[in-house]
């Protein structure tokens, strides 16, 4: 074999080994390519502006202003209190000896309630009664020997008789008499001492507490019973000076009570006071309730409104519609489908409505939600209602 064909044969794998090399470069040059590529559009897509998306309009909530009947009316709170309550004391202490009544017991003025062991005053009184009728024999014997000697007198003239004798005796029968009155007194004041030992009911009503027990202790210091009468109920509250001038005798008052649940009460002011306090600047007002039935019991907790007046077209809201700062107050309305602010001029309040001024008929008021509307956000106004007065 000629020596020249022996290194081609040589070269054969060697030139493929480089070619191998340039197809693995290639390979991973492309690939180097493909992940820069790959990152370039992924920065790119981070550093691209987003597109910008038309929102929805926000769904609001509005009541159309139309006019209707508003009363206007004073808020007032306060303890629905019986129109009579007494506490009865005992005017004799001792010990108890009858209990005549028990709780929640109708009672009749001058009706027994109780009465206290007297025993000592029975004795005082018999003797007082001994000593009137002994003064009074002596006063008798007394006018009567007076009685003689003017009947001497006039039968046998002046010289019968000195005058101090006459003087003697008048003077014996007037201090008889005096004696006779003083031991009356002291008889009466026994009899009456006894007497008070029985405790009577002052005044028609219900007996509400009773402190005397049958064999206990009763004294001054304590009261034995006490009594109610329920048949009117008084509320006593207190009126702002802003208020008070609007309050007047005969106004109709509409009250409810947590502990009278479903049950509308109906009184009338029936007192004002004429000049409010120095600090709080309050007034004291006070309102009578009928409980004919006796439904309504005494010192329950009761809140309401005093009718000051009536108005038959009102521009009527919500309470929570009305946005209160401090003197000012506004709402938002719906203009064009656009949040617009305006002032509005507090007019009158009822229980959960507001009556107001400077809107216009179907104007669009918007009741407020949880979310916060700016001015001049669009919105979708939904669900219109009427106000309610």
């Amino acid at each position: 074999m000629p020596r020249s064909v022996l290194p081609k044969r040589l070269s054969l794998p060697t030139a493929r080994r480089g070619q191998g090399k340039l197809v693995l470069i290639a390979l991973l040059a492309l690939l180097g390519l493909a992940v820069l590529i790959r990152a370039a559009q992924a920065f790119y897509v981070r550093l691209r502006p987003p597109e910008a998306v038309e929102a929805a309009p926000r769904v609001v909530r509005v009541v159309r202003l139309d006019p209707q009947p508003f009363e206007y009316s004073v808020l007032v709170a306060g303890t629905l209190e019986p129109v009579h309550s007494v506490d009865i004391f005992p005017k004799v202490g001792g010990k108890v000896v009858e209990v005549h009544v028990n709780l929640g017991e109708q009672v009749r003025e001058g009706d027994p309630l109780a009465r206290v062991e007297a025993t000592e005053w029975g004795l005082q009184a018999q003797q007082a009664e001994v000593g009137f009728q002994m003064a009074e024999q002596a006063a008798t014997m007394a006018s009567t020997s007076l009685g003689r000697l003017e009947q001497v007198h006039d039968k046998l003239g002046e010289g019968a008789l000195s005058q101090q004798q006459f003087d003697e005796a008048a003077i014996q029968a007037r201090g008889a008499k005096t004696q006779q009155e003083v031991a009356r007194l002291q008889r009466d004041l026994a009899q009456q001492m006894v007497k008070n030992a029985t405790m009577r009911a002052p005044m028609d009503g219900i007996v509400s507490r009773v402190n005397a027990r049958l064999g206990g202790m009763v004294g001054s210091e304590y009261p034995a019973f006490h009594v109610d009468n329920t048949s009117s109920l008084v509320l006593r509250c207190e009126v702002g000076d802003r208020e008070l001038p609007r309050v007047a005798l005969g106004q109709e008052v509409r009250l409810r009570s947590d502990a009278l649940p479903g049950r509308d009460l109906v009184g009338k002011v029936t007192a004002v006071a004429p000049t409010l306090d120095g600090i709080t600047r309050r007034g004291p007002v006070e309102i009578a309730v009928a409980n004919e039935d006796g439904a309504i019991i005494g010192n329950v907790f009761a809140r309401g409104r005093v009718i000051t007046g009536r108005e038959e077209a009102a521009f009527v809201l919500p309470v929570e519609a009305v946005q209160r700062h401090g003197e000012a107050a506004s709402v938002q309305l719906v203009i064009d489908g656009a949040i617009r602010a305006r002032d509005v001029t507090v007019l009158g309040e009822a229980q959960d409505s507001v009556a107001v001024g400077g809107l216009d008929q179907g104007s669009l008021v918007v009741l407020p939600g949880p979310e916060h509307l700016a001015e001049g956000e669009a919105v979708q106004p939904v669900d219109i209602t009427q106000g309610q007065g």
